[in-house]
């Protein structure tokens, strides 16, 4: 028993060892205001970000573009179309980027080869998020509100797009109010929506779409804190939900919460840090990524805030286990992405207006 135990822990410092050897900031790049969402070409090659500019602060609504092989800003893309982006998808074929323009009606559409806007799509109300199918025929848009519309937190519905015609297709699926974030499965059978409600800790829910035909399912996940951001396995077994904590930023979170695919359960629960918001799943499914916020809003509005270092945790998804090794990244990191060769993990600093790049190797600790 005794040498088993020496073995163990002899385990145990090789394995944190090169955790801390293949997990480290190697860039930091600077962007533009506010930066929000981030998702990285099939090819590994190119980062796409959007500035979401919260103070309408003139020409500063923009997308900056990552070349990830020399780690530098390729360029920043403008567009009258732009309103506050929020968050951004590419087609699986790497040929479009879509941007969800939060503080309109629109999303915005990117030829990827010129990245010059093509076109967009009208009809939704402050879209926040934008998943889309593993085919590249259909994208699902969340609304979370806006001033001109139903008001920011209180949009109920999701919009389906097809993406051949670029044009909204079928009624609006409601969900519940405020839906924050969305993840589709690998096989793209079910879309998992996680909604804010009230914004109150524990009043968050998690709400399932069946693509087949845009039902929502009568289960109802609840007891959610400010949720976040979700992600799923590869092998579609489990999801992962970031508690970033109250809307009024009092109590904050410090939680992931872990779902059950197959049971459509909370199966644990696990401590990873102030604010938890951003969330990435590597493509081996090894490990999960997640952004610690970190930042405290105070005065009329919470238009003032006090930024503390940002971090990102890891979480071994073998075991459920939080590993040791903590990575310091920008001021405000809200959203985290990993290329899919498993190389390099992107994350937005918000308050910083920066990208931290963080070396993977492949995704393999």
């Amino acid at each position: 028993m005794q040498m088993f135990k020496k073995w163990a822990f002899f385990f145990t410092l090789i394995i944190t060892s090169l955790w801390s050897e293949n997990n480290k900031v190697v860039a930091t790049i600077a962007v533009g205001k506010n930066p929000e969402g981030i998702a990285i070409t099939p090819d590994s090659s190119f980062a796409y970000i959007a500035n979401s500019n919260q103070d309408s602060t003139a020409g500063e609504d923009s997308v900056s573009v990552l070349n990830l092989a020399n780690k530098s800003l390729e360029l920043t893309i403008r567009d009258a179309s732009f309103k506050a982006p929020y968050r951004i998808a590419i087609h699986p074929d790497g040929t479009r980027a879509y941007v969800a323009n939060s503080g309109s009606t629109t999303l915005s559409i990117i030829d990827t080869t010129t990245n010059h806007v093509i076109g967009t799509i009208n009809g939704f109300d402050g879209p926040a998020g934008i998943v889309i199918t593993p085919d590249g025929n259909y994208a699902y848009v969340n609304n979370y509100g806006r001033a001109e519309g139903v008001e920011s937190e209180k949009a109920t519905a999701v919009r389906v797009v097809d993406l051949q015609t670029n044009e909204i297709i079928g009624e609006p699926i409601v969900v519940d109010r405020a839906p924050s974030s969305m993840a589709i499965t690998p096989d793209g059978k079910y879309v998992y929506v996680t909604c804010d409600v009230n914004g109150e800790i524990g009043a968050g829910i998690l709400r399932i779409i069946r693509t087949s035909d845009h039902t929502v399912l009568p289960k109802t996940i609840t007891g959610f804190s400010g949720p976040f951001t979700i992600a799923i396995t590869p092998n579609g077994k489990y999801a992962y939900v970031t508690n970033f904590g109250s809307n009024n930023f009092a109590p904050v979170g410090t939680t992931v919460s872990v779902i059950d695919i197959k049971r459509n359960a909370v199966i644990k629960t696990l401590s990873v840090g102030s604010q938890p918001s951003g969330l990435a799943i590597s493509p081996n499914g090894a490990v999960c990524y997640i952004t610690n916020y970190n930042t405290v809003y105070k005065g009329p509005h919470y238009t003032n805030l006090t930024a503390s270092q940002g971090t990102v945790r890891m979480i071994d998804l073998q075991n459920n286990l939080v590993l040791p090794k903590t990575i310091q990244v920008g001021f405000s990191p809200g959203s985290i992405v990993i290329s899919p060769n498993g190389d390099w993990a992107c994350v937005t600093n918000y308050t910083s207006n920066t990208v931290s790049i963080i070396e993977l190797h492949g995704g393999i600790p």
